[in-house]
């Protein structure tokens, strides 16, 4: 092979290598191809933490606590009378609450949700509708030695000497049954200690009974409250005594 074939095929591969270089670097080096990277921008929306029923809650219901739950909110677009972690009184006060209205699972809490007792509306709140609350005089003697509470159920007696009875022959009538006592005195819920001695007793009557019962009042010191069970009996069937006992009962002497 002569010098000048050599020198050719030299040339030929620098040639070749230079084409390679140059398609390797995206052809023109002076208008490089730019490769850009997008990189997700992180969400900064800032939140607050709102605090929401995490069970159901029924008109009148007490609340409780431990069935709520705080959930992230947008900052921005929180309402003014959602109730947050820095509100730590209405927290606090949770547990004596009622619900002035039914409040259900993820719904936010809010003051106008709820009464506190002493609040004007706290009675209204603990009515059921359609029915009304009236109010009595009692004493230990004629509500169950005061263990008559809150949220008890009782049934209201009348009771009264036989007129132109030589004897004190007294007769007991049943007047009203299973009524829902509402409050003793100012109190609207159980107590720690198990008894409320009041004066008087607020129950839940519908609406056509109140005329009559505003009469009976009149002669207060003559009803008794008989407490009921907090249990329903199997069935749904109230236990009878063997001789269930008619409307009216004599009694002479206080023995039947």
């Amino acid at each position: 092979m002569n010098i000048g074939r050599i020198i050719l095929v030299v040339v030929a591969l620098l040639a070749g290598g230079g084409a390679f270089l140059l398609v390797a670097m995206g052809g023109d080096n002076k208008n490089p191809e730019v490769v850009t990277q997008i990189v997700p921008q992180q969400d900064r929306t800032e939140t607050v933490r709102v605090l929401v029923a995490d069970a159901d809650f029924q008109k009148g219901q007490k609340l409780d606590p431990v069935a709520t739950k705080w959930v992230k909110f947008p900052k921005d677009n929180l309402p003014e009378y959602f109730i947050t972690e820095d509100n730590g009184e209405f927290f606090d006060g949770l547990d004596s609450a009622l619900a002035r209205t039914n409040i259900y699972l993820g719904e936010p809490i809010t003051a106008a949700k709820i009464v506190q007792p002493g609040d004007r509306s706290m009675m209204s709140a603990l009515l059921t509708p359609g029915m009304r609350a009236v109010t009595l005089s009692i004493d230990p003697v004629t509500s169950a030695g005061g263990f008559i509470l809150p949220g008890d159920r009782v049934d209201v007696y009348f009771s009264e000497e036989v007129p132109q009875s030589e004897t004190g022959e007294i007769y007991s009538e049943l007047l009203y049954s299973n009524l829902r006592v509402l409050a003793i005195d100012q109190t609207i819920q159980d107590t720690a200690e198990g008894t409320v001695v009041g004066r008087t007793a607020t129950v839940e009557i519908a609406p056509y009974q109140v005329e009559e019962f505003l009469s009976v009042r009149e002669a207060a010191d003559n009803v008794s409250l008989v407490l009921r069970s907090a249990f329903v009996p199997e069935g749904g069937e109230e236990i009878q005594q063997e001789l269930r006992p008619t409307k009216v009962q004599v009694i002479r002497y206080g023995r039947s």
